[in-house]
Parts: structure tokens; sequence; C-alpha cells
């Protein structure tokens, strides 16, 4: 019985769509929609209350660690996914070096 619970919940995780952004052409900024994904999934929440201002943001860009955990972990923001869209963005912003403007 255990063998057939835990073969059922491999399914399941394998089933997972994986979403792999890539950035679409789309020219994103921090201040043309980026700030807006950020304020709608990341700060509204008070977890980063810092990622509501580029300045705020930059020491965690400059780290790599924005792009490990939102781009390739997709372990942020907690409890609210990005849409396709939305990782596709912030592909392209990763992608031109985190432009503000």
């Amino acid at each position: 019985m255990r063998f057939l619970v835990l073969l059922v919940i491999i399914f399941f995780y394998s089933c997972k769509k994986k979403v792999t952004p890539k950035c679409d052409g789309t020219t994103s900024t921090y201040n043309s929609n980026i700030k807006t994904i950020l304020n709608n999934s990341c700060t509204s929440s008070n977890c980063h209350p810092n990622y509501s201002s580029y300045t705020g943001i930059k020491s965690i860009l400059n780290s790599g660690a924005f792009k490990t955990e939102v781009i390739t972990n997709k372990s942020m923001p907690k409890g609210n996914s990005l849409s396709t869209d939305q990782l596709n963005k912030i592909q392209c912003w990763v992608d031109a070096g985190y432009p503000e403007n």
C-alpha cells in the first residue's frame, strides 16, 4: 500500500508543469512593468517592502539572489506563483541587466 501511495505522489509531482521563462522580446524595465509585478506579488504581503523602489532591490539584483529565487528555483514569491507572462517579462529584464528606466 505504501508503495502505491508513493507511486501516486511521484506521478502527480512529475506531471507538474515546469515553466521555463523565455524572453519574448519585450523591453522590460523596473519602471515599465517589473515594479507592478513586484508590488502585486512581493511587497503587498509585506515580505519585501524594499522591493517597492529600484534602490531597495538593487543589492539583491547584484548578488544574483533575485534571479536564483524567482527565475531558477521559482521559490518566490511564496504562495503566489507568477504567470508565464510575468516570468517572461522578468526574464527579459534579467537578460537586459535589470534596467531601471
